[in-house]
């Protein structure tokens, strides 16, 4: 319900069902909480559900969801309708449509589209096809504000024509009390480099096994975990296993809360050589908060937020060389590992922690009806 104080702004947040995981429901989740003194939010249920059999019943779904949300916006009036999308082939023409439905019932309404995901290639195919690309910038046109998680995304859409007056950067975030009364190891004590993330194929993982197979002999100390799942997974436990270091490599599965929290405080490296498309993973920003160096590919936001041999090592490549070489610069360097990590725990905490992050989309809030 709209909170009677008269600071709260209203907001209507487009989202997915509950048990979808991911960054974006766990972003929302987490923001939700943190400025309900600012914000009274609703969430409007869209996408996936758990008990879809078929097409059709999908198709029927989505019809569906546009008629609820056409009839809540009929009835009652928010001040911002504020939308997640990722610029990808599938969820991108679903999530844009709320704009027009907005717009049509609530001219007054200010419209905020987020794009959480960004696909480089789903974007050169509407670039490449005359009425898409229309479409997608009168689309992005109806939007207030425009928020994205790196200046290439922002570049890209200035490029095709969208006002860069309305387009700002915005990031990810990390839970401030996922650490909450667990003892920090020592950096210098550490002895774990990390992967936290889907088991896909361009994320990394095979290089990240091959490359520590070449130099575990030289460091018997040190050991991976491979924490997440998806469709790589057994394929890299073979990898492993044929590699010969099954026995310095741990694969956890999905893990979250405590036992994520736990593993983090336990890294020293954690390695993200992805060629995958990446928004602003939320995975770094909570190894940063942890003190862990980073290395990885400049996927995303990464590229803004990191700087090579500050904050640990930006890959020229994913490949297996190049991972291998950006580990065996920080494993015999304890004292570049703490210097790293310290800076990275200190800059993740002035600038990705949850109340902060949920403080600056207020702003945003604000800022988009202060424009009248």
């Amino acid at each position: 319900m709209p909170s009677s104080n008269p600071q709260r702004r209203s907001v209507l947040i487009v989202a997915h069902a509950a048990h979808v995981t991911g960054g974006v429901n766990n972003f929302l989740r987490i923001m939700r909480k943190c400025y309900r003194d600012r914000v009274a939010a609703l969430r409007f249920i869209n996408g996936a559900r758990l008990d879809e059999p078929s097409k059709g019943a999908k198709l029927a779904r989505l019809i569906k969801d546009y008629a609820r949300f056409a009839g809540l916006q009929a009835k009652r009036q928010f001040e911002i309708v504020h939308v997640n999308p990722s610029l990808d082939y599938a969820s991108l023409p679903r999530e844009l449509a709320f704009l027009w439905i907005a717009r049509a019932f609530r001219p007054k309404t200010k419209l905020l589209l987020f794009y959480r995901g960004w696909d480089w290639t789903a974007l050169d195919a509407i670039k490449k096809s005359g009425w898409k690309s229309r479409l997608f910038v009168a689309t992005n046109r109806k939007a207030d504000r425009i928020l994205v998680l790196a200046s290439s995304f922002k570049h890209a859409l200035m490029e095709m024509g969208i006002d860069g007056n309305r387009i700002f950067l915005g990031s990810t975030m990390f839970e401030k009390d996922m650490f909450a009364n667990l003892p920090a190891t020592p950096l210098e004590d550490r002895r774990t480099i990390l992967f936290l993330s889907r088991f896909l194929p361009a994320k990394g993982g095979a290089q990240i096994l091959e490359a520590f197979a070449r130099l575990a002999g030289d460091y018997p100390d040190w050991k991976v975990v491979m924490a997440g799942d998806g469709p790589e997974y057994d394929a890299l436990q073979k990898q492993a296993r044929d590699l010969g270091i099954v026995d310095r490599v741990e694969f956890t599965g999905y893990i979250a809360s405590a036992r994520k929290a736990r593993l983090l405080l336990d890294t020293s490296i954690f390695l993200l050589p992805s060629e995958h498309p990446e928004g602003m993973p939320n995975a770094v920003l909570e190894g940063m908060a942890a003190g862990a160096v980073i290395v990885t590919t400049p996927v995303g936001g990464l590229a803004d937020i990191l700087t090579d041999g500050e904050n640990g090592i930006i890959l020229k490549s994913s490949s297996t060389d190049d991972v291998e070489a950006a580990l065996r610069h920080y494993l015999p360097d304890p004292e570049a590992r703490c210097a790293t990590g310290e800076r990275n725990r200190e800059l993740a905490w002035q600038s990705w922690e949850s109340d902060i992050v949920s403080d600056r989309m207020a702003d945003h809030y604000d800022a988009v009806i202060a424009q009248g």
